[in-house]
């Protein structure tokens, strides 16, 4: 009897066994087949459900695929499903402390703007940077390179409470999140914490941030409501993290931005739609200590699904700041032009106006934006020259395009591996329209992590319309807006780049750039050319070290030609 028993227990096991296996495997197809947001929702909850750490190589998988095509879900609704998914598969493969799931837990915490999300991957989180810049101002004296060394400090703490009830409207019930990230910045290093972000070119980064001195700053602060009185509406009240398409026009950086976001859902074609208005500062360099530096930014977007996404985005930008303009010109009282006598302006109005298309086909994704540029602006006299006369008023028409597309790519008996390839081209001003400024540059662009550029380029850090590009002030500030040298605007960039599969945990990732100016005075517009390495270790899901190396080479357009600069980084990160 003992043995039928004991026979009968091991059926049942293996039975129970193989019943889970058999589930696993069904809600795993599931995944793999569903189409669209909601269909891999349902099936990502199926798979948690299971509470089974045996499917964490398949949540794992699942994660790294929703992060590989990000881009793609950049509607309002697909953006609050993401952020779910993501919230779901985070805080699961968390629990099972999945060691392989680690750089994809810690892609969630640095890319996804949605706090929520990050929140999930996180309670609180540590980052250290030790950066070593190396002839930032690209000159060939040796004596005369500029070059900073330094510790990077980013330590974010956040709390989110979701779906709070508060009242049923129109048959659903309506509720609310409340979110709350606390967020300090700060250097340390041989020149001293507030002499780094002080100095040019760190004092523009800075300067996006409500605080570098490691003061913590609100980065979220805000109250969600869904259900938005009864409506299929969500509604965003208070300091938010934002971005705007791919953030060629629009991006808070990780700053927040206060005020106030609607998205919904169109009843025709699957339409989805957001409307936001924020009130903020312009952390270019201004002049004259003007006292009406404000910056209120405004606009939509309009999303229609088809095979991949199609995305129109307007922006607008009233903006009370004295700035420079590029393509603003007049003589001094001596008669010299710009860049010795530059334009300078207030109470600017632009327009821009987007075309985003985002596709995600099997192991290939691609992400495009194509935008311009329109505006008026009112100029004022040069602060350097009292006897300079401004015009009537400036002109803005600029235009820029970014695409980017990656896949994976297989290796006989090594795995998978990550191509990528990238294009950017931002105008720059002509010098025959005095009265014209043809350069692309929004006021708030994605070009900023933490302390750090971010960009095209580890030490260039390009985006279409500035970057790391030598031209810095003994006085500490840049002489231009764009960091090139005068008379060149506009950037072009053509980067490729491969991750081979990971070795033993480690993860090698290796790009190539090339940068043009798009304008240049002196028919020179090769900027130069960067090799990026970086390679990544992660210990489970709480604790990651990189390590990378930037190698730069100046081109004719510089300030001198054949000119190097380094950058290398080791970055520290740690979440409990």
């Amino acid at each position: 009897m003992k043995r039928f028993f004991a026979f009968a227990l091991l059926a049942l096991v293996l039975a129970a066994s193989s019943f889970a296996d058999e589930t696993t495997e069904i809600y795993q197809m599931l995944y793999k087949q569903a189409v669209g947001l909601q269909q891999k929702y349902l099936a990502a909850v199926n798979l948690v459900g299971l509470e089974d750490k045996a499917t964490a190589p398949i949540l794992t998988q699942a994660l790294e695929e929703l992060l590989l095509a990000q881009s793609v879900y950049s509607s309002p609704s697909d953006q609050d499903l993401y952020g779910r998914i993501l919230r779901i598969l985070a805080q699961a493969l968390g629990d099972y402390k999945y060691t392989p799931a680690a750089p994809f837990l810690w892609d969630v915490q640095r890319n996804v703007p949605d706090a929520l999300a990050r929140g999930e991957a996180m309670i609180a989180i540590g980052k250290m940077r030790a950066l070593d810049y190396q002839n930032l101002n690209l000159v060939s004296d040796k004596s005369a390179q500029d070059s900073h060394s330094f510790i990077a400090n980013d330590a974010r703490l956040g709390i989110a409470v979701r779906k709070i009830e508060l009242e049923p409207k129109g048959g659903e019930m309506m509720t609310m999140d409340v979110a709350v990230t606390l967020r300090a910045l700060g250097t340390t290093g041989a020149t001293g914490s507030s002499s780094t972000v002080r100095s040019a070119p760190f004092d523009h980064i800075a300067a996006n941030y409500p605080s570098a001195d490691f003061t913590p700053f609100f980065e979220n602060a805000y109250i969600r409501v869904n259900h938005f009185l009864g409506y299929p509406l969500e509604a965003t009240f208070g300091r938010q993290n934002y971005r705007l398409g791919s953030g060629l026009l629009l991006d808070d950086d990780g700053a927040g931005l206060t005020g106030i976001t609607v998205r919904g859902d169109f009843p025709w074609w699957g339409m989805k739609a957001e409307g936001f208005v924020f009130a903020d500062h312009d952390a270019r360099q201004t002049v004259h200590d003007a006292p009406g530096n404000s910056l209120a930014l405004f606009g939509f977007a309009v999303d229609l699904p088809s095979e991949g996404v199609w995305q129109l985005n307007q922006l607008f930008e009233r903006d009370r700041a004295a700035q420079q303009v590029y393509g603003c010109s007049y003589p001094s009282s001596g008669g010299l032009l710009p860049p010795t006598d530059a334009c300078y302006a207030s109470k600017t109005l632009k327009s821009f106006t987007s075309v985003r298309y985002a596709l995600n086909y099997g192991p290939i994704v691609f992400d495009g934006e194509a935008a311009f540029e329109k505006g008026l602006a009112t100029p004022i006299g040069n602060p350097y020259d009292s006897a300079a006369t401004p015009p009537g008023r400036i002109v803005y028409n600029g235009n820029a395009e970014v695409a980017r597309a990656k896949w994976k790519q297989t290796l006989p008996r090594l795995g998978e591996g990550i191509a990528r390839m990238s294009v950017a081209r931002g105008s720059g001003d002509n010098a025959n329209t005095p009265t014209r400024d043809e350069a692309f540059f929004p006021a708030h662009g994605h070009q900023f992590n933490g302390l750090d550029r971010s960009g095209f380029g580890d030490f260039f850090g390009a985006t279409p319309y500035n970057a790391f590009g030598g031209n810095y002030g003994a006085n500490g500030s840049s002489t231009t807006a764009s960091g090139l040298q005068p008379g060149n605007s506009g950037i072009v960039v053509v980067g490729i780049g491969y991750t081979p599969p990971a070795y033993k945990g480690y993860i090698l990732d290796v790009d190539y750039f090339l940068f043009q100016s798009e304008r240049a005075v002196n028919d020179s517009h090769i900027l130069g050319g960067e090799w990026d390495f970086r390679l990544r270790y992660n210990v489970q899901d709480r604790f990651g070290i990189s390590l990378s190396a930037a190698l730069f080479k100046s081109g004719s357009a510089g300030a001198a030609k054949g000119v190097q600069a380094k950058k290398y980084a080791l970055e520290a990160f740690g979440r409990f």
